[in-house]
């Protein structure tokens, strides 16, 4: 037979609840701010965007010609071996960016 331990003894404690305190209400609403420090720093973040762009127009105003994919040369479609000069770059294989004339770029 096994040793018996001897009986243990549970011990039981009281909890006392106590209400919380109630939680404080949020400030009042002034009215003021409400989101625009966002649109100033929208509008801020726009502008520099937009002085960038104009500076790169500026200092590189070509891109590759688009419609000729920067060949000089459109293809026909019926008869594919057969060749012109592109209408959009007039073969020069570049076209003015957006924006190029407002900054004063003269065409080619």
């Amino acid at each position: 037979m096994l040793p018996s331990s001897p009986p243990t003894t549970l011990t039981l404690t009281a909890l006392a609840l106590t209400p919380s305190p109630a939680p404080a209400s949020p400030p009042p609403d002034t009215g003021r701010g409400g989101g625009a420090g966002l649109w100033l720093l929208l509008a801020l973040a726009g502008f520099i965007w937009l002085i960038a762009h104009l500076v790169s127009v500026r200092l590189h105003p070509l891109r590759t010609c688009r419609a000729c994919d920067g060949t000089g040369l459109h293809r026909g479609h019926f008869f594919t071996h057969t060749m012109r000069l592109c209408r959009r770059c007039g073969g020069t294989r570049r076209e003015l960016r957006p924006g190029a004339r407002a900054t004063g770029h003269r065409d080619h």
